[in-house]
């Protein structure tokens, strides 16, 4: 009779410890070059002047994303890893049509106080690029697609891999 032998600490911890320094990895270059320019306060007002205010801010963005790269990365080698991807592509895609107001964003602008002849005018520049947000929502898409297809593909290979039952005593 073959018995399975329980995995130690040390076994554990080489096949966990990589999966873990990948993800950290990957979730830093996710969203590490995001985060740095918003340590800088000035940078940091003028980036959360372009998102509508009450709503998603960067820094709620960078942390869903970098959230859903590291358990992709946690979770490689599983089906999981191509639900998430999903997951992610549809987040991307409902977040962006939000922030970016459907694709018309509106922005004013109003010049600074010292100015005499300018006192009570404001700019207003609207931008519509429902075209550009259109492609980024096909493409995304594909990357569902995609995704779906690696999903499928996944599960077919380990359907094909012998599976080896346990003698019973």
């Amino acid at each position: 009779m073959a018995e399975e032998r329980e995995r130690t600490i040390r076994e554990w911890t080489r096949i966990i410890l990589p999966r873990v320094l990948r993800a950290t990895l990957w979730g830093f270059i996710m969203g590490g070059e995001l985060l740095i320019p918003l340590l800088i306060p000035s940078v940091s007002r003028e980036l959360e002047a372009f998102f509508p205010p009450g709503r998603m801010g960067i820094p709620h963005l960078v942390a869903i994303f970098v959230a859903f790269e590291v358990a992709i990365q946690l979770l490689d080698g599983t089906v999981f890893r191509y639900a998430l991807s999903m997951a992610r592509a549809i987040v991307s895609m409902i977040s962006v049509v939000i922030v970016t107001n459907g694709g018309v964003m509106t922005f004013t602008m109003t010049p600074p106080q010292d100015l005499q002849a300018a006192a009570g005018m404001t700019i207003q520049f609207t931008v519509n690029f429902e075209a550009v947000l259109g492609v980024f929502l096909i493409l995304s898409l594909l990357s569902i697609l995609k995704n779906l297809l690696q999903a499928v593909e996944f599960l077919a290979k380990k359907a094909e891999e012998p599976i080896t039952l346990p003698e019973l005593p």
